[in-house]
């Protein structure tokens, strides 16, 4: 059996609560009329990611020093899901007249308004695919909260075309992977 080089299908699924139904309802004319329109805001900003930075783990490892002064290293004490780093990073690829970085900036004022008294979004689902665009795997990310979003340059002096993104950060409690190929 070969297997297929393609590592790149994802979807991110952001929970049916992350817009606020404000936010859904002012831009709603924008993302329904463009050439491929769109029926909800999620599934617009889901379709302008262009990449997820998953976090890596790390253990500093316990040294003892053994009879003759040889060292030996032992796991540490930490528990395996504290070793992750729990943060996630999606990029998104900024839209004409820059509206997706808008849209993500007012939701982001509105979740995080003093008004609000929900301290974390619901689980968002990392939905990986295979070579045919199936859903073979999830990860769920849960108790996920906006910890930042990079801002962008406006310039007159480019007149070239450029590929610009924008990158959002999260912070996490935990994940779960589960199988998804039946």
């Amino acid at each position: 059996m070969l297997l297929n080089a393609r590592q790149n299908g994802f979807i991110i699924l952001f929970p049916d609560d992350f817009f606020a139904p404000e936010i859904n309802e002012k831009y709603k004319k924008y993302y329904q009329s463009l050439i491929v329109p769109y029926d909800t805001i999620s599934e617009f900003m889901s379709a302008t990611i262009q990449s997820i930075d998953f976090p890596g783990w790390n253990m500093d490892v316990a040294t003892q020093t053994r009879v003759l002064g040889k060292k030996q290293e032992y796991k540490n004490s930490v528990q395996p899901i504290d070793l992750h780093k729990r943060t996630l990073e999606i990029t998104f690829k900024l839209t004409d007249a820059y509206l997706n970085y808008f849209i993500f900036k007012e939701n982001a004022d509105i979740f995080l308004d003093f008004k609000n008294k929900k301290q974390t979004f619901d689980p968002m689902r990392l939905a990986l695919l295979d070579n045919q665009g199936y859903i073979v795997s999830s990860i769920l990310f849960k108790k996920p909260i906006l910890t930042g979003v990079d801002g962008f340059k406006l310039s007159y002096s480019s007149v070239v075309p450029e590929f610009r993104t924008f990158t959002a950060k999260f912070a996490y409690f935990d994940f779960d992977l589960s199988l998804d190929f039946d």
